[in-house]
């Protein structure tokens, strides 16, 4: 069996190289606020460890101070984690955390002075704090990154296990060095495979999420919001397949500004810009979740409407068009109003291929403006 000291040894070396590789991460990909969140509570964490050995120096140092800087590591790195969920976790609750570690710690030092003691309360803390860190990811993570957060959630829930398995031990059957070695030498063995299990889950969603936001900028128009081309061939493709398999209708509505041209040489691109982006707002505040809105070029977009036939498509395009008739934009000098021209087409005449929705679509709203403009012509 090894020695206890040797795997201290290792659980120390394991802790500096995941800390090693979660600074490297902050100073990499994206510089993220969790990153950094996790990269200085380890380095936090590490501090702690270095000061507790030193046990030749002042009580404060190695068995106060040691746990101050151990506990805030812990709450940086759940700060991040609830981060990363789109939450936060305050100052004072990390000072609180902070100062709750060299409180207790404290107290079994100078009034109660217990080494025992001191590991009990400090290993309660710290499983309490991975606790919340897995709680908060099962709960809080419900993007694409759910499978990789599982690693980061493991890790922190088996480091979780193995403290509170070793805190119970040592308040349980302090009086048995034997049957303690054996259950410390074990949970000294299973934390540092916990922690490099929790650092690489941690990269993994950030490398994850970040490769996620490239995707989605990459179908994004960046002015209006909407998707653009490329959007509508992956998204629009795999729309159609769905509802040809499941025989339902999809209807393709293609709007146009009117005078799009007039309005940019009359009051500037900034206006030009305002209305193109109020239109996409509008398009994604009027339709359902599930439809898609493509920027589809200067001033035209295309929307998908799944499951509508042309009569609901054509009542869910005329809404739309009294909508933006109603719409304002207020510019420095002057108040805007526009409207717009859209040509409809629906799988029920076209078919569910996306080259020939759109280009029915297109002829449509071709007619649409031949008519006068400012309506809904079905194709």
């Amino acid at each position: 069996m090894l020695h206890e000291s040797t795997l201290l040894l290792v659980e120390v070396c394991f802790t500096l190289l995941t800390t090693a590789l979660l600074v490297a991460a902050a100073l990499g990909v994206g510089r993220q606020a969790e990153l950094r969140l996790w990269a200085f509570g380890n380095v936090s964490a590490c501090l702690g460890l270095a000061l507790g050995v030193q046990t030749g120096t002042p009580i404060f140092f190695h068995a106060v101070l040691s746990y101050g800087f151990m506990g805030l590591g812990q709450a940086l790195v759940w700060r991040g984690v609830r981060r990363y969920c789109g939450q936060d976790l305050s100052p004072k609750t990390l000072a609180a955390v902070t100062l709750a570690s060299m409180l207790l710690t404290g107290y079994f030092s100078w009034a109660e002075p217990s080494l025992t003691g001191r590991l009990v309360v400090s290993g309660f803390g710290f499983a309490a704090l991975d606790i919340a860190c897995l709680v908060t990811l099962v709960r809080g993570v419900r993007d694409r990154t759910r499978p990789v957060m599982w690693v980061a959630a493991t890790g922190f829930g088996v480091l979780a296990a193995a403290l509170t398995l070793r805190t119970l031990w040592l308040l349980l059957r302090g009086d048995a060095p034997a049957d303690q070695a054996l259950v410390m030498n074990g949970t000294l063995f299973v934390i540092p495979l916990a922690q490099v299990c929790i650092a690489f889950g941690l990269v993994l969603m950030i490398t994850r999420r970040y490769a996620e936001e490239l995707r989605r900028l990459s179908l994004t128009d960046r002015l209006t919001g909407a998707y653009n081309r490329a959007g509508l061939d992956s998204l629009g493709q795999r729309m159609l397949q769905r509802a040809r398999r499941s025989g339902r209708s999809v209807a393709v509505a293609m709007i146009d500004a009117d005078h799009f041209k007039h309005i940019n040489e009359n009051f500037g691109h900034a206006a030009g810009d305002e209305v193109l982006r109020q239109l996409s707002a509008l398009l994604l505040a009027q339709l359902r979740p599930g439809d898609l809105v493509v920027r589809y070029g200067g001033e035209e977009f295309l929307v998908l409407l799944d499951g509508l036939n042309g009569a609901a498509a054509e009542r869910v395009c005329e809404r739309v068009r009294r909508q933006v008739v109603e719409a304002r934009i207020k510019l420095p000098n002057a108040e805007l109003n526009y409207t717009v021209s859209i040509g409809l087409c629906s799988s029920e005449a076209c078919g569910h291929e996306l080259e020939k929705l759109v280009a029915a679509a297109d002829s449509a709203l071709q007619k649409a403006k031949q008519d006068g403009r400012n309506r809904v012509s079905l194709g």
